[in-house]
């Protein structure tokens, strides 16, 4: 039902009035929606701090209990390694021991013959050279390794020799490279003949009997090579005593074992039991501060809501009450004076009359 208007001024103040209740109250709507997000912002701040502290922590403990396992872990490990490194000694001086055992007949018999091939050279004033393997490649040729030797000795002696002089030679000719290799031959084939002359014709049979006792010092040389070979291969290291080695191996492992599994147990008691009771613990340090940022939030929330639900109210019942008459364009506390001015200088009869008058002027 229309309102019927007996004094206009009066109706323009009254609307004035109603219109700044209204207004104070969006501008307190404001600011309880400010104060709303600003404690929405400070309560997930909060709750994060508290999540990260407890995932921080959580981890920091878990790591602790892991990492003080470790050390001793590793130090048992450290004891393991230094046990194993005993017992490697240990065996590996077994084993020379059973080298030299097994092979001290044979070294014997290769000392016995050494010694007897420098007797009969010392005593028959054969020269020492004559008792080197390179003497018995060159006059007593046997076996690949000597017939190697001889080899690179002749082409050391008549392609390496004669050509090298022949290239330090300043002014080279064809022909002298011919009288080099005719001199070299000369010189070294005689060199040969009176070693061979003077040793091995002088004494064939000591020199025979030398090349039999070096090869039997060769063969028991390789027997020796064998019986190593067999020792460092045998699987079977009862016979170095290595017992005690091996009670202290097992025993470091069994602590090595034990170890792990007591840190898993650690960790799987701190998993199901310790890590919820340190959240629990965490979260109620933190838990009146957190109650009383969601209270506040929750007031302050209830408060906006129930303004916005006032306004939605008082701005229905304002438009109801004001707008058919006053028009949305002249809701505004400067412009409503002006139409109560213009009405008590008596400018104008009515609202109607007023605003026009307004827009004039303006």
């Amino acid at each position: 039902m229309a309102r019927e208007i007996q004094d206009n001024v009066a109706f323009l103040r009254e609307a004035k009035a109603a219109l700044a209740e209204l207004e104070a109250e969006k501008a307190k709507s404001l600011r309880l929606q400010t104060e709303e997000k600003r404690l929405t912002r400070t309560l997930a701040s909060e709750k994060k701090a508290v999540e990260d502290e407890i995932v921080s922590t959580v981890r920091k403990r878990k790591d602790e209990i892991a990492l003080s396992y470790d050390r001793e872990i590793g130090r048992t490990q450290d004891k393991l390694k230094k046990a194993r490194s005993r017992r490697e000694k240990a065996k590996n001086q077994g084993v020379k021991e059973r080298i030299s055992n097994e092979t001290a007949q044979l070294r014997e018999e290769n000392r016995q013959l050494k010694l007897q091939n420098s007797t009969m050279f010392r005593q028959n004033g054969i020269p020492g050279i004559c008792n080197t393997k390179f003497y018995y490649a060159l006059y007593f040729t046997k076996g690949i390794k000597e017939i190697l030797i001889f080899f690179l000795t002749f082409l050391a002696a008549f392609l390496v020799l004669p050509c090298g002089i022949y290239l330090l030679i300043p002014k080279r000719a064809p022909w002298l490279l011919i009288v080099i290799y005719v001199a070299v031959i000369l010189v070294l084939c005689g060199i040969y003949i009176a070693i061979n002359n003077r040793t091995k014709v002088n004494h064939l049979e000591i020199m025979r009997d030398a090349r039999k006792n070096r090869d039997m010092i060769e063969a028991n040389r390789r027997k020796i090579r064998v019986i190593i070979k067999a020792i460092e291969k045998d699987k079977n290291e009862s016979i170095y005593n290595l017992g005690k080695y091996d009670k202290e191996i097992s025993k470091i492992e069994a602590e090595l074992g034990d170890l792990a599994k007591k840190k898993q147990e650690a960790l799987g008691v701190f998993e199901n039991q310790t890590k919820e009771a340190l959240e629990q613990e965490i979260f109620e340090n933190n838990r009146a501060k957190l109650e009383s940022l969601s209270s506040q939030l929750n007031q302050v929330t209830g408060a906006n809501r129930e303004m916005g639900n006032s306004i939605q109210k008082k701005t229905i019942a304002f438009t109801d009450e004001y707008g058919p008459y006053i028009g949305q364009e002249f809701m505004n506390q400067d412009k409503l004076d002006k139409l109560i001015d213009i009405l008590n200088q008596g400018m104008a009869s009515s609202l109607t009359e007023a605003q026009q008058i307004y827009k004039n002027v303006k």
